[in-house]
């Protein structure tokens, strides 16, 4: 039945040869069906970026020594833009005495419960160290220890926290803080937006109080929610009117449905969202704006957990999902999660058991101890989350772009001054089943570029023994003026980086 359709086919292209031939002012190029992908150098979507996160909380099942320096080193290569890190008060603030005052784990006598403050501390210094910005807070009200969220003793060892933190423990990196995650949930132990509102204010006057309020942004609203359950997005309206000078910081979370990636839902919708924030004016607009978790929603079960972020096709589409925000004039995102040993879903045991953990992470440091030590190697979304932290970095800008219209097809440039140079970068994402084949130009780029080229294909993704992502080629004194043709297999994603010539 496909024979006469084949022949046809061969005997246009042997025609077309021999017009070619016979007429040589007409010029046949390879990549003549190829789209074109334009970067803008001049036009920024955003600046500064913030970088992507990562979501690095203390851990219920606490790695080994060992353990804890291999995921260091991997958070070294990853190199985010900074890290979101949640715990609760009952952490750190034991309870008040007689007179009121709080009696905190810190203090003279009290190391034996220090614990979890130990566990934050490591996450921490490692930030510090690495000059990695962070975001810290609290899941939610402190049960047992004040009588609601309301109670102002909160914001009080809240501030206290900050204070021992940032003054005695030297945690600068602390830049950035969560009263009450997701607060639109019923986990968070909120009642309403009106309670939380009124948090914030209470919290944003004890920080003044303290002259904290230069030092420490509060974000908000935090809320969850994808667009089958939209009321959560209206929170950042909301506070936008009623919180504007106390939100430092503008968040919300997103776990997406696969037709919210491949249908550009998720750009659509945070576009809307930023031109919103810019309707309230210029302060307002000019606060950072990010996604403060993400991850995909469909495939998950056992009530939290996501067996997806161990597949190939995970890594794509988060990287689709990226690719939206950033496109969208976001300034970050933050993957959940770093570990699957962070987090229970289960009762607590040991060894944890197949429905013990959260399973969202980049790998299980307790993979050996479920008797699987391979699920403790990264796994493949590592790959596309870790380059795009290292080439979307903190403070570099992000281009515009202009593609075609290719179904499942994203593209997203950034421009970053690094030691006087200047680094390009570039991702192409192609989240269909379909291949494709792009030219990408850079029209006022006119020097010649060494690029390398990372690629994330089924079958095409090198990395080295740690599991990093190395490159697939260099392309040599490319001039991308010129363009560059560049083939994108089905669903999969390209990486390209140069430093220009001063």
């Amino acid at each position: 039945m496909e024979f006469p359709l084949q022949r046809n086919s061969i005997l246009k292209q042997f025609i077309f040869a021999l017009i070619a031939v016979a007429i040589p002012s007409i010029k046949c190029y390879s990549d003549s069906s190829a789209h074109e992908v334009i970067v803008h150098v001049r036009q920024k979507v955003v600046f500064p970026f913030m970088g992507l996160g990562v979501q690095w909380d203390p851990y219920e099942y606490q790695p080994s020594s060992a353990d804890w320096k291999v995921i260091q080193e991997r958070m070294q290569y990853c190199k985010p833009g900074y890290l979101r890190v949640m715990w609760n008060a009952n952490s750190y603030c034991l309870g008040f005495r007689a007179d009121g005052s709080p009696e905190y784990v810190w203090q003279k006598g009290y190391s034996v419960h220090r614990g979890e403050l130990d566990k934050l501390c490591g996450i921490l210094s490692f930030a510090e160290q690495q000059h990695i910005n962070v975001i810290l807070g609290e899941w939610s009200p402190p049960v047992g220890l004040i009588k609601d969220e309301t109670d102002p003793r909160w914001a009080k060892i809240t501030a206290d926290l900050l204070s021992y933190l940032r003054k005695e423990r030297g945690f600068t990196c602390i830049k950035f803080y969560n009263v009450i995650n997701e607060p639109n949930g019923s986990w968070s132990g909120n009642k309403d937006y009106q309670t939380w509102e009124s948090v914030v204010k209470t919290l944003y006057q004890e920080f003044v109080r303290r002259g904290l309020n230069k030092k420490v942004l509060i974000i908000g609203p935090d809320t969850t929610g994808n667009t089958q359950w939209l009321e959560p997005f209206t929170w950042l309206d909301r506070a936008a009117n009623d919180l504007a000078s106390q939100i430092g910081a503008w968040d919300l979370h997103w776990y997406a449905l696969d037709p919210e990636v491949y249908d550009d839902e998720i750009e659509a919708l945070l576009k809307l969202k930023k031109k919103m924030l810019g309707e309230h004016g210029r302060v307002v607009a000019s606060k950072p704006l990010f996604i403060g978790e993400s991850g995909l929603l469909t495939g998950k079960m056992n009530g939290d957990q996501q067996p997806r972020v161990k597949t190939f096709g995970y890594g794509v589409m988060m990287a689709d999902y990226v690719a939206q925000v950033a496109r969208a004039g976001w300034m970050g995102a933050t993957a959940w999660d770093l570990d699957d040993a962070m987090h229970t879903v289960g009762a607590y045991q040991v060894p944890p058991g197949p429905l013990t953990l959260k399973v969202w992470g980049f790998w299980n440091s307790q993979g050996a101890a479920m008797g699987n030590p391979s699920d403790f190697d990264v796994r493949p979304w590592f790959y596309t989350w870790s380059l795009m932290s290292r080439l979307f970095p903190r403070g570099c800008s992000i281009l515009r772009t202009t593609e075609p219209d290719i179904d499942r097809f994203r593209a997203v440039a950034s421009m970053d001054r690094r030691n006087s140079s200047q680094i390009i970068s570039v991702m192409l994402v192609n989240d269909s089943n379909l291949p494709q084949s792009v030219v990408l130009k850079v029209p006022t780029l006119t020097s010649r570029v060494n690029l390398k080229m990372y690629r994330y294909f089924r079958e095409q993704h090198l990395h080295n023994s740690q599991g990093f992502p190395i490159p697939y080629s260099t392309l040599n004194s490319t001039v991308l003026s010129k363009g560059v043709k560049i083939d994108l297999p089905s669903r999969g994603v390209v990486f390209l980086t140069g430093t220009l010539a001063r």
